[in-house]
């Protein structure tokens, strides 16, 4: 069985995360792209489930304020961003093993813990992350498109039945009021046939000795937590 992975830097590189105790026991393939918002995770996924005959996937997702944006030479911070060497903030999912920045197309993402915290670099949040907040954010636009996300890869994995488990990198939603649109779509979310696994930051903060103050700061399991919370995935994994 193939199992595809999708996520942000909490799923990102085997070798850190809590993907490598699950590939001792499967086959992986891993999209996960750190500072990867959910836009990014869906996109990356999507293509990848499309390339395997019926595979199982694994999804985890991220920050709700997090988006991806098409760069190209028509971009105007293209040869900017072209000078960089496979930055953590460039991403081209249709080709993972190599560096986005030297295709002629390829996504920067905002990564950050929220819209007020750096994430990725300077530039991407002065110039991108700033102004959408000045003029256009809003959380519940925010949860309305994360959700929209989710719901449709869940449809994708209905029409080609394909089994699929879902988490999200710690408790997301708590921080934000759900409105009439993003309630529905969440309602519909659970509809769906998806096996929910346990926030992985908080599951590792209730069963091993990663600290809440720590999480909140924005700071990753270490490589053991990573492991126990894989041994908790491969549980659950039929």
């Amino acid at each position: 069985m193939t199992l595809v992975i999708g996520g942000c830097s909490f799923t990102y590189n085997e070798e850190m995360t809590w993907v490598g105790k699950v590939a001792e026991q499967y086959n992986v393939v891993n999209v996960g792209s750190c500072a990867a918002g959910n836009d990014y995770i869906a996109r990356s996924v999507l293509h990848e489930l499309d390339n395997h005959m019926r595979p199982t996937l694994i999804c985890q997702w991220s920050g709700i304020h997090r988006k991806s944006y098409v760069i190209d030479s028509n971009s105007a911070f293209y040869n900017h961003f072209k000078r960089y060497q496979w930055p953590d903030w460039a991403g081209d999912y249709h080709n993972i093993n190599n560096d986005a920045v030297q295709q002629d197309q390829f996504w920067i993402k905002t990564g950050g813990n929220n819209m007020y915290h750096q994430g990725s670099s300077e530039i991407i949040h002065e110039n991108f992350v700033e102004p959408y907040l000045k003029h256009f954010y809003n959380d519940e636009q925010a949860l309305v498109e994360t959700f929209e996300n989710i719901l449709r890869v869940q449809y994708y994995c209905q029409i080609n039945d394909i089994e699929n488990y879902m988490f999200w990198w710690k408790d997301e939603l708590i921080n934000y009021k759900m409105s009439k649109y993003s309630k529905k779509l969440y309602e519909q979310i659970q509809k769906m046939n998806t096996t929910w696994l346990p926030n992985l930051g908080d599951w590792c903060v209730f069963n091993t000795d990663l600290k809440q103050e720590d999480l909140n700061k924005g700071y990753h399991p270490t490589k053991a937590q990573h492991d126990a919370f894989g041994e908790e995935v491969l549980r659950h994994i039929k």
